[in-house]
Order: structure tokens, then C-alpha cells, then sequence
């Protein structure tokens, strides 16, 4: 079995990370499956799953910075969001 990492402490981060509600985390992770850097079922389940993993991950990496770090992850997720929004649109006219 391979070793998992726990924090040995409960911090503000980690509440506010594991204590993030599905009506918070679904919108992220609809983002990410519209940029196509995931594949997610859209179960609100499996959203939440794909996010609290994300976000651990992220402080597991940039510790109390985690936040900042996703906040220039999902800048450019949703920016790519877009831009395929736009290209199935501009597809659909032509």
C-alpha cells in the first residue's frame, strides 16, 4: 500500500479546503471540464471530489498560499473555458 501523507494538524486552511460546500466547488469544476483539462461526471459528488483534491494538492504544494496559487490556476482554466465556448459557437454559425 503506498504511504498518504496526512497533516498531523487541522488548520484554517485545510476547514476552509475540506469544509468547501458543493454550491462552491461545482462551479470550479465545471470550469475544468469546460476548458477540457478534466473529465468529470456531472454528478455533484464527483465535482466536489475533483476539487477538495485539486485544492489539497495545491496546499500539500504552496502550503498557506494555496489560495493564491488557485486563483492563477482558475484565471487561466476559465479563460480557456472560454475560448472553447467561443470556437464551438463561431462552429455551430459556419
Amino acid at each position: 500500500m503506498a504511504d498518504i501523507l496526512v497533516p498531523g494538524k487541522l488548520t484554517p486552511e485545510l476547514i476552509e479546503i475540506l469544509g468547501m460546500p458543493n454550491f462552491q466547488s461545482a462551479p470550479i469544476a465545471r470550469a475544468f471540464r469546460a476548458s477540457g483539462r478534466a473529465e468529470i461526471k456531472s454528478r455533484f459528488e464527483d465535482e466536489q471530489a475533483f476539487v477538495l483534491h485539486w485544492l489539497l494538492g495545491l496546499h500539500a504544494e504552496h502550503g498557506t498560499a494555496w489560495r493564491e496559487a488557485a486563483s492563477k490556476v482558475l484565471e487561466a482554466v476559465i479563460a480557456e473555458a472560454k475560448a472553447r465556448a467561443a470556437e464551438g459557437a463561431g462552429g455551430a454559425r459556419g
